[in-house]
């Protein structure tokens, strides 16, 4: 786990850290090494602490796939740091066959939305084992969740507005545990250039989001921002024809959306909409994202659109700030690329807050306490 040391705020001289030699050039001149000899000079203030395990053994049923492998790798890291033995189900494998070799003191699922999980988790209940399932999802898909929540002894999601929903499902140990970043594998990187761009957005290209962006691109394209765009959908941007140098329809791997994160001036956050086929009910979305804690774990100011529990993790305007409207955003982006040393010191903040808060020792240590005390 990471810790801080005895600093309650990092200094003004701590943050801007120091630089020998030659400053690394970036988009548009940008000083991206110096900006990184801040970051490193942030994570100085924090050092490795022997935690205390826990005797119990962990059977982690991992998500698998290729949007969760940050997640995943995340959780795996915390429980190896914090139990004494944790077997990792990869999504292929049988959690049945492998909870009656290991023999488990609890069996924790990230999302197991496959109907092949759920009816080996409802095997793995009976035998007598316990049960917990962390939803990273909500609300988007609680019309499924419905189905098989009650399949789990401890249900923990990282979305504030189901937790009341799940309890009226007669499920009573029903927590709500936020979503985090991994220290290990989410940090600032020095990437090479073809990772770097002014403003950057990673994501599937959801209707309000393709709305959204359609009031936002013609305003960066008349100002000749450096833009990178990944996911599918974006070929149905008004832009689509300016912009197809700068976007990758395939989206990326999880690795190399760190080094986009890393290797961006500012980055986009925008949450889809709870209006979705499989939310069925309109549950409301007030919880911030896992982007919101992995873009600040890389030391990069990010805009996000608001959610009604940000506050509760960043301080706006200076751990993170956000935008209400296409036109606030791009008022933002051009404050922001004009007041370097500004943007830079809150992407700072955010940083030192995420490793300081919310990293995922952090809220699996909260985990472990609910269910075993």
């Amino acid at each position: 786990m990471v810790h801080r040391t005895n600093v309650k705020r990092i200094s003004h001289a701590v943050l801007r850290g120091r630089v020998h030699g030659g400053r690394d050039g970036y988009a548009s001149g940008y000083d991206y090494g110096y900006h990184l000899a801040r970051c490193q000079s942030v994570l100085n203030t924090f050092h490795s602490l022997h935690e205390e395990r826990r005797h119990v053994r962990i059977l982690y049923v991992e998500e698998g796939s290729l949007g969760f492998t940050t997640i995943d790798l995340g959780i795996q890291r915390a429980l190896s740091i914090l139990a004494d033995e944790v077997v990792i189900v990869r999504h292929y494998e049988d959690a049945i066959s492998l909870a009656e070799s290991v023999r488990p003191d609890l069996v924790l699922v990230l999302n197991g939305i496959s109907a092949a999980r759920m009816s080996q988790i409802q095997h793995i209940r009976e035998r007598g084992y316990r049960t917990a399932v962390w939803l990273m999802d909500d609300p988007y898909f609680t019309d499924i969740t419905a189905g098989f929540v009650s399949l789990y002894d401890y249900i923990f999601t990282y979305e504030a507005g189901t937790v009341d929903f799940y309890r009226q499902l007669g499920c009573s140990r029903a927590y709500y545990l936020p979503a985090a970043a991994c220290p290990e594998t989410v940090r600032p990187q020095l990437v090479e250039p073809g990772y770097r761009a002014d403003v950057t957005f990673i994501g599937t290209a959801f209707a309000n989001r393709i709305e959204f962006f359609n009031k936002v691109t013609p305003a960066l394209v008349k100002r000749k921002v450096g833009l990178f765009i990944a996911g599918r959908g974006w070929d149905r941007l008004k832009d689509w024809k300016k912009l197809k140098s700068s976007i990758d329809l395939r989206g990326v791997m999880y690795d190399h959306n760190i080094r986009h994160y890393s290797g961006s001036r500012l980055v986009i956050n925008l949450h889809r909409s709870e209006d979705e086929k499989l939310n069925s009910r309109r549950l409301k979305a007030l919880s911030p994202n896992p982007r919101t804690f992995e873009v600040a774990a890389c030391g990069t100011l990010q805009l996000t659109d608001v959610r009604e529990e940000l506050p509760r993790f960043y301080e706006r305007g200076s751990e993170i700030d956000t935008f209400g409207s296409p036109e606030e955003l791009v008022d933002k982006i051009i404050y922001y690329m004009s007041h370097e040393d500004r943007r830079s010191t809150v992407a700072l903040n955010g940083l030192y807050k995420t490793f300081q808060s919310h990293t995922y020792v952090h809220r699996v240590k909260e985990l472990l306490s609910i269910i075993f005390g």
